[in-house]
């Protein structure tokens, strides 16, 4: 039998983060902010300078979901860095002013212990109590270019063009457009972590920012879909092609380059930018494979003749956590 969305809905509640527990992680989060606002008011420092910060990731999004035990709550905190021309050629300049200007904002935490020692440049603060993780991204503005930016590669290797407003802005078009679009991301997230091939600091994988632009692709290049079942039926079927396409986009700078990954899923705002980059093929066929035991589940799951039946199959897919009521 199929589910409709008020049924799916009820899944959807229990793996977002509730609305009533997002107050503790406002108030430290609004702490932060509040620090970051004095810190740029009044810095009167003279070359590099931190000069606006603009939170990102899956809490501004609106697809966050809620924390267990391998995947806490983290939010992304782009920070916007001005005042050297040469500051994109150092990546370690970029880093070492970053958990200075932190430490000065944080002195009663240990910035430099928290960050990655696999040496791939990552910077987090995290607070106590709630497990509340910031990431923070670096980016320096490209005046020639608008609103893009150069952002360090997270994990090392390089950096990039990219443009966070107009991700942001991306998100919320789609959530204007599709009133599912936020729920099917949800589900999605869960399933690649219930499943564990989702992308970590140290291992391939697919990563949320990659589920994100399939779906967004998906309703842009076949239609929107606003049924829930549907829509995660059609991502799975999607990922289980035998070809799966080389996914771009009309609205972002320049053309997807050649590659030697198994599957190139460019950045919505430059085609340049494969968010698949670190998606070994290993992980990939692992991808597959899931998806294609995820399609067969919950098409079976239709043809079933009861609900408790139905509901079995969905539990396959998404974990002993789903439900309907």
């Amino acid at each position: 039998m199929k589910l409709d969305n008020s049924q799916l809905q009820f899944f959807v509640k229990k793996i977002k983060l509730r609305p009533d527990n997002m107050q503790v992680y406002r108030d430290q989060i609004s702490n932060l902010k509040q620090r970051l606002e004095n810190k740029i008011k009044d810095d009167d420092r003279t070359g590099l300078k931190v000069t606006k910060y603009l939170l990102a990731g899956s809490w501004k999004k609106h697809t966050i979901l809620r924390p267990t035990g391998d995947n806490p709550i983290d939010i992304d905190l782009v920070l916007f860095i001005e005042g050297d021309e040469d500051v994109q050629n150092d990546l370690k300049k970029v880093h070492d002013f970053i958990v200075e200007y932190l430490e000065e904002i944080y002195p009663q935490k240990d910035i430099k212990k928290d960050v990655d020692k696999e040496g791939n440049k990552s910077i987090k603060i995290k607070f106590s109590g709630t497990g509340l993780e910031v990431d923070i991204v670096p980016v320096v503005p490209i005046n020639k270019l608008g609103d893009y930016v150069w952002q360090p590669e997270r994990g090392g290797g390089g950096k990039y063009i990219t443009s966070v407003s107009r991700q942001l802005d991306f998100a919320l078009g789609l959530r204007k457009s599709n009133s599912s679009y936020t729920s099917i991301v949800r589900m999605l997230k869960w399933w690649k972590n219930y499943k564990e091939i989702n992308q970590t600091k140290n291992e391939s994988g697919l990563s949320s920012f990659s589920i994100e632009l399939i779906v967004a692709y998906l309703d842009i290049e076949c239609g929107v879909e606003d049924n829930i079942e549907e829509a995660v039926i059609r991502f799975f079927q999607f990922l289980s092609k035998p070809n799966f396409p080389v996914i771009s986009f009309k609205n972002a700078i320049n053309k997807v380059p050649e590659f030697d990954t198994p599957i190139f899923i460019a950045d919505n705002t430059n085609n340049e930018n494969n968010v698949a980059k670190k998606l070994n093929l290993a992980k990939w066929k692992e991808v597959i494979e899931e998806a294609e035991d995820a399609f067969d589940s919950l098409n079976f799951a239709q043809a079933r003749n009861n609900e408790g039946d139905t509901i079995e199959e969905w539990k396959r897919v998404f974990g002993p956590t789903f439900g309907v009521k």
